[in-house]
Protein backbone atom coordinates (compact mmCIF):
# COMPACT_ATOMS: atom_id res chain seq x y z
CA UNK A 1 0.00 0.00 0.00
CA UNK A 2 1.57 3.32 -1.05
CA UNK A 3 2.09 6.23 1.34
CA UNK A 4 -0.49 8.49 -0.35
CA UNK A 5 -3.22 5.89 0.08
CA UNK A 6 -2.24 5.34 3.73
CA UNK A 7 -2.39 9.09 4.41
CA UNK A 8 -5.79 9.32 2.68
CA UNK A 9 -7.25 6.49 4.80
CA UNK A 10 -5.83 8.01 7.99
CA UNK A 11 -7.35 11.42 7.16
CA UNK A 12 -10.77 9.84 6.59
CA UNK A 13 -10.56 8.05 9.96
CA UNK A 14 -9.61 11.34 11.64
CA UNK A 15 -12.74 13.02 10.25
CA UNK A 16 -15.08 10.13 11.07
CA UNK A 17 -15.40 11.34 14.64
CA UNK A 18 -18.61 11.90 16.51
CA UNK A 19 -20.04 15.39 16.79
CA UNK A 20 -19.89 16.67 20.38
CA UNK A 21 -23.44 17.53 21.51
CA UNK A 22 -23.96 19.64 24.64
CA UNK A 23 -27.36 20.46 26.14
CA UNK A 24 -27.82 23.21 28.72
CA UNK A 25 -30.91 22.79 30.90
CA UNK A 26 -31.99 25.40 33.41
CA UNK A 27 -33.74 24.67 36.69
CA UNK A 28 -35.50 26.91 39.17
CA UNK A 29 -36.21 25.86 42.76
CA UNK A 30 -34.99 25.85 46.33
CA UNK A 31 -32.45 24.44 48.73
CA UNK A 32 -34.52 24.27 51.90
CA UNK A 33 -36.29 27.67 51.85
CA UNK A 34 -33.64 29.46 49.79
CA UNK A 35 -34.50 30.10 46.09
CA UNK A 36 -31.83 29.15 43.56
CA UNK A 37 -31.34 29.02 39.80
CA UNK A 38 -29.29 26.14 38.38
CA UNK A 39 -27.80 25.26 35.00
CA UNK A 40 -26.65 21.73 34.14
CA UNK A 41 -24.78 20.88 30.95
CA UNK A 42 -25.19 17.35 29.61
CA UNK A 43 -22.94 15.84 26.93
CA UNK A 44 -24.64 13.28 24.71
CA UNK A 45 -23.18 9.79 25.19
CA UNK A 46 -21.30 10.71 28.36
CA UNK A 47 -22.21 10.46 32.03
CA UNK A 48 -20.26 13.56 33.11
CA UNK A 49 -22.19 16.79 33.77
CA UNK A 50 -21.20 20.29 34.83
CA UNK A 51 -22.73 23.68 35.46
CA UNK A 52 -23.40 26.22 38.16
CA UNK A 53 -26.09 27.68 40.39
CA UNK A 54 -26.67 30.83 42.36
CA UNK A 55 -28.87 31.99 45.22
CA UNK A 56 -31.38 34.64 44.14
CA UNK A 57 -30.42 36.77 47.13
CA UNK A 58 -26.84 36.91 45.74
CA UNK A 59 -27.67 37.27 42.00
CA UNK A 60 -26.10 35.44 39.05
CA UNK A 61 -22.84 37.38 39.51
CA UNK A 62 -21.97 35.03 42.39
CA UNK A 63 -22.14 31.56 40.81
CA UNK A 64 -21.23 28.33 42.56
CA UNK A 65 -19.72 25.89 40.07
CA UNK A 66 -20.69 22.23 39.92
CA UNK A 67 -19.33 19.06 38.35
CA UNK A 68 -20.41 15.44 38.60
CA UNK A 69 -22.15 12.48 36.97
CA UNK A 70 -25.53 11.53 35.52
CA UNK A 71 -26.46 7.84 35.64
CA UNK A 72 -29.86 6.12 35.51
CA UNK A 73 -31.68 9.37 36.23
CA UNK A 74 -29.52 10.27 39.22
CA UNK A 75 -27.36 13.39 39.21
CA UNK A 76 -24.48 13.71 41.67
CA UNK A 77 -22.77 17.09 41.82
CA UNK A 78 -19.84 18.45 43.80
CA UNK A 79 -19.83 22.20 44.18
CA UNK A 80 -16.83 24.52 44.19
CA UNK A 81 -16.54 28.14 45.26
CA UNK A 82 -13.62 30.47 44.60
CA UNK A 83 -12.06 32.90 47.09
CA UNK A 84 -10.07 35.85 45.77
CA UNK A 85 -6.55 36.08 47.29
CA UNK A 86 -3.30 37.82 46.40
CA UNK A 87 -2.23 34.62 44.67
CA UNK A 88 -5.43 34.48 42.60
CA UNK A 89 -8.74 32.70 42.94
CA UNK A 90 -8.46 29.72 45.29
CA UNK A 91 -11.02 26.91 44.77
CA UNK A 92 -12.63 25.04 47.65
CA UNK A 93 -15.21 22.27 47.70
CA UNK A 94 -18.15 23.50 49.78
CA UNK A 95 -20.92 20.94 49.31
CA UNK A 96 -22.63 18.37 47.10
CA UNK A 97 -25.99 17.39 45.62
CA UNK A 98 -27.64 14.02 45.09
CA UNK A 99 -30.66 14.60 42.84
CA UNK A 100 -33.13 12.43 40.96
CA UNK A 101 -34.43 13.52 37.56
CA UNK A 102 -38.01 12.32 37.06
CA UNK A 103 -40.07 11.84 33.88
CA UNK A 104 -41.35 15.41 34.10
CA UNK A 105 -37.74 16.65 34.27
CA UNK A 106 -38.01 17.82 37.85
CA UNK A 107 -35.10 17.41 40.25
CA UNK A 108 -35.47 16.37 43.85
CA UNK A 109 -32.96 15.24 46.44
CA UNK A 110 -30.60 16.67 48.99
CA UNK A 111 -27.80 19.16 49.35
CA UNK A 112 -25.23 18.77 52.10
CA UNK A 113 -22.17 20.77 53.09
CA UNK A 114 -18.64 19.43 52.79
CA UNK A 115 -18.50 18.55 56.49
CA UNK A 116 -21.76 16.59 56.08
CA UNK A 117 -23.15 18.09 59.27
CA UNK A 118 -25.81 20.09 57.37
CA UNK A 119 -28.30 18.53 55.00
CA UNK A 120 -31.27 20.17 53.24
CA UNK A 121 -33.94 19.11 50.77
CA UNK A 122 -33.49 20.42 47.22
CA UNK A 123 -36.32 20.62 44.66
CA UNK A 124 -36.08 22.17 41.19
CA UNK A 125 -38.21 22.41 38.05
CA UNK A 126 -36.82 22.42 34.52
CA UNK A 127 -37.55 25.67 32.67
CA UNK A 128 -37.42 24.00 29.25
CA UNK A 129 -40.36 22.04 27.80
CA UNK A 130 -38.76 18.79 26.67
CA UNK A 131 -42.11 17.26 25.69
CA UNK A 132 -42.01 19.25 22.42
CA UNK A 133 -38.37 18.69 21.51
CA UNK A 134 -36.19 16.39 23.57
CA UNK A 135 -32.58 16.38 22.31
CA UNK A 136 -31.87 12.87 23.59
CA UNK A 137 -34.26 11.53 20.92
CA UNK A 138 -32.06 12.88 18.15
CA UNK A 139 -28.50 12.61 16.88
CA UNK A 140 -26.53 15.40 15.24
CA UNK A 141 -23.73 15.18 12.69
CA UNK A 142 -21.53 18.03 11.52
CA UNK A 143 -19.12 17.55 8.61
CA UNK A 144 -15.68 18.85 9.66
CA UNK A 145 -13.34 19.02 6.70
CA UNK A 146 -10.12 20.76 5.75
CA UNK A 147 -10.38 23.96 3.76
CA UNK A 148 -9.04 27.46 3.31
CA UNK A 149 -9.96 30.48 5.42
CA UNK A 150 -8.39 33.93 5.65
CA UNK A 151 -5.93 34.42 8.50
CA UNK A 152 -4.77 37.59 10.30
CA UNK A 153 -2.30 38.34 7.49
CA UNK A 154 -5.08 38.33 4.91
CA UNK A 155 -3.82 35.08 3.45
CA UNK A 156 -5.74 31.88 2.83
CA UNK A 157 -4.57 29.20 5.27
CA UNK A 158 -5.55 25.64 6.14
CA UNK A 159 -8.37 25.37 8.67
CA UNK A 160 -11.07 22.95 9.73
CA UNK A 161 -14.43 24.00 8.30
CA UNK A 162 -18.08 22.99 8.63
CA UNK A 163 -20.79 23.51 6.01
CA UNK A 164 -23.80 21.53 7.23
CA UNK A 165 -25.48 19.86 10.18
CA UNK A 166 -27.61 16.74 9.70
CA UNK A 167 -30.22 15.91 12.35
CA UNK A 168 -31.57 12.35 12.70
CA UNK A 169 -34.45 11.01 14.77
CA UNK A 170 -34.43 7.87 16.93
CA UNK A 171 -35.16 5.75 13.83
CA UNK A 172 -31.98 7.18 12.22
CA UNK A 173 -34.13 9.03 9.68
CA UNK A 174 -32.80 12.42 8.60
CA UNK A 175 -35.33 15.04 9.70
CA UNK A 176 -33.44 18.19 8.73
CA UNK A 177 -30.20 19.45 7.22
CA UNK A 178 -28.93 22.87 8.24
CA UNK A 179 -26.69 24.33 5.54
CA UNK A 180 -25.90 27.55 3.67
CA UNK A 181 -22.71 28.28 5.60
CA UNK A 182 -19.03 27.43 5.38
CA UNK A 183 -17.36 28.43 8.64
CA UNK A 184 -14.08 27.70 10.39
CA UNK A 185 -14.03 25.86 13.71
CA UNK A 186 -11.38 25.41 16.39
CA UNK A 187 -9.20 22.48 15.32
CA UNK A 188 -11.32 19.48 14.26
CA UNK A 189 -13.62 19.20 17.29
CA UNK A 190 -17.04 19.97 15.82
CA UNK A 191 -19.70 20.74 18.42
CA UNK A 192 -23.42 21.42 18.63
CA UNK A 193 -24.88 23.19 21.66
CA UNK A 194 -28.58 23.12 22.57
CA UNK A 195 -30.01 25.93 24.68
CA UNK A 196 -33.21 27.97 24.80
CA UNK A 197 -32.10 31.14 22.99
CA UNK A 198 -35.42 33.02 22.76
CA UNK A 199 -36.90 31.92 26.11
CA UNK A 200 -39.98 30.19 24.71
CA UNK A 201 -39.20 27.03 26.67
CA UNK A 202 -37.91 25.17 23.60
CA UNK A 203 -34.30 24.22 22.96
CA UNK A 204 -32.56 25.88 20.03
CA UNK A 205 -29.19 25.20 18.39
CA UNK A 206 -25.94 27.14 18.43
CA UNK A 207 -22.78 25.97 16.68
CA UNK A 208 -19.42 27.36 17.86
CA UNK A 209 -17.35 28.89 15.05
CA UNK A 210 -13.90 30.46 14.78
CA UNK A 211 -12.67 33.66 13.12
CA UNK A 212 -9.02 32.91 12.20
CA UNK A 213 -8.51 36.45 10.88
CA UNK A 214 -8.88 38.01 14.35
CA UNK A 215 -6.79 38.30 17.49
CA UNK A 216 -9.62 39.46 19.77
CA UNK A 217 -13.18 38.14 19.73
CA UNK A 218 -12.10 35.24 17.52
CA UNK A 219 -15.15 33.10 18.30
CA UNK A 220 -18.90 33.22 17.83
CA UNK A 221 -21.86 31.03 16.98
CA UNK A 222 -24.25 30.09 14.23
CA UNK A 223 -27.75 30.37 15.74
CA UNK A 224 -30.83 28.35 14.80
CA UNK A 225 -34.21 28.95 16.49
CA UNK A 226 -36.67 26.04 16.77
CA UNK A 227 -40.02 26.73 15.11
CA UNK A 228 -42.69 24.73 16.96
CA UNK A 229 -45.20 24.98 14.11
CA UNK A 230 -42.81 23.88 11.37
CA UNK A 231 -40.90 21.52 13.70
CA UNK A 232 -37.73 22.86 12.12
CA UNK A 233 -34.71 24.93 13.13
CA UNK A 234 -34.54 28.31 11.40
CA UNK A 235 -31.24 30.17 11.08
CA UNK A 236 -31.11 33.63 12.70
CA UNK A 237 -28.39 35.64 10.94
CA UNK A 238 -29.30 38.83 12.84
CA UNK A 239 -28.42 37.07 16.09
CA UNK A 240 -25.16 35.87 14.53
CA UNK A 241 -24.09 39.49 13.94
CA UNK A 242 -23.76 39.83 17.73
CA UNK A 243 -21.49 36.74 17.73
CA UNK A 244 -20.75 35.54 21.29
CA UNK A 245 -23.72 35.91 23.67
CA UNK A 246 -24.77 34.90 27.18
CA UNK A 247 -28.39 33.83 27.74
CA UNK A 248 -30.12 34.56 31.06
CA UNK A 249 -33.10 32.24 31.43
CA UNK A 250 -34.28 33.78 34.70
CA UNK A 251 -34.56 37.34 33.40
CA UNK A 252 -35.36 36.27 29.82
CA UNK A 253 -32.67 38.45 28.30
CA UNK A 254 -29.32 37.91 26.63
CA UNK A 255 -26.13 39.90 27.01
CA UNK A 256 -23.17 40.77 24.83
CA UNK A 257 -20.01 41.58 26.78
CA UNK A 258 -17.30 43.70 25.18
CA UNK A 259 -13.94 44.88 26.57
CA UNK A 260 -10.92 46.43 24.88
CA UNK A 261 -8.41 45.35 27.53
CA UNK A 262 -7.71 48.96 28.56
CA UNK A 263 -10.53 49.38 31.04
CA UNK A 264 -13.30 50.25 28.58
CA UNK A 265 -16.18 47.78 28.88
CA UNK A 266 -19.71 47.61 27.48
CA UNK A 267 -22.49 45.19 28.47
CA UNK A 268 -25.45 45.27 26.07
CA UNK A 269 -28.75 43.69 27.17
CA UNK A 270 -31.41 42.47 24.73
CA UNK A 271 -35.02 41.27 25.01
CA UNK A 272 -37.18 39.29 22.59
CA UNK A 273 -40.52 40.66 21.37
CA UNK A 274 -42.68 39.25 18.53
CA UNK A 275 -39.92 36.96 17.25
CA UNK A 276 -37.38 39.78 17.16
CA UNK A 277 -34.94 41.13 19.71
CA UNK A 278 -34.18 44.65 20.85
CA UNK A 279 -31.55 46.50 22.87
CA UNK A 280 -33.00 47.43 26.28
CA UNK A 281 -29.95 48.53 28.26
CA UNK A 282 -26.28 49.41 28.00
CA UNK A 283 -23.83 49.47 30.89
CA UNK A 284 -20.56 51.20 30.04
CA UNK A 285 -17.35 51.64 32.04
CA UNK A 286 -14.48 53.83 30.84
CA UNK A 287 -10.84 53.85 31.89
CA UNK A 288 -10.83 57.62 32.51
CA UNK A 289 -13.95 57.65 34.70
CA UNK A 290 -14.79 56.20 38.11
CA UNK A 291 -18.50 56.19 37.26
CA UNK A 292 -20.53 53.70 35.23
CA UNK A 293 -22.86 54.98 32.51
CA UNK A 294 -26.30 53.36 32.21
CA UNK A 295 -28.48 53.83 29.13
CA UNK A 296 -32.02 52.43 29.12
CA UNK A 297 -34.23 51.80 26.09
CA UNK A 298 -37.89 51.00 25.45
CA UNK A 299 -39.30 49.00 22.55
CA UNK A 300 -41.48 51.35 20.49
CA UNK A 301 -42.74 50.71 16.94
CA UNK A 302 -40.34 47.80 16.58
CA UNK A 303 -37.33 49.92 17.53
CA UNK A 304 -35.14 50.43 20.60
CA UNK A 305 -35.72 54.01 21.73
CA UNK A 306 -33.45 55.61 24.35
CA UNK A 307 -35.47 56.84 27.32
CA UNK A 308 -32.92 57.41 30.08
CA UNK A 309 -29.20 57.81 30.67
CA UNK A 310 -27.45 58.29 34.01
CA UNK A 311 -24.22 57.64 35.85
CA UNK A 312 -23.40 56.20 39.25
Amino acid sequence: MNKILILFIFSQIAFAQKTIVKTSLHFSGKIDKYPIEMTIEFIQGQDSVSGSYYYLKNSKDMPIFTKGTYKAGQIKLDETTYTATKKGNVPAKTGSFVLQLDNEHKLSGIWQNVKKDKKFDATLTCLEDLSVFNPKNYTYKLNPHKGKAENMNGELADNFLISKLDIFNAKKEKVQTLSGFNKAIYEKDAAVELEDLNFDGLLDIKIPIYFPDRIKYDGGFLYFIYDKTKKQFIRNTKLEELEYLHFDQKNKEFIKYEADGSGNETDSYYKWSNNNFYLIKKVESFEDSDKTTYTEYEIKNNKSVKVKQYQK
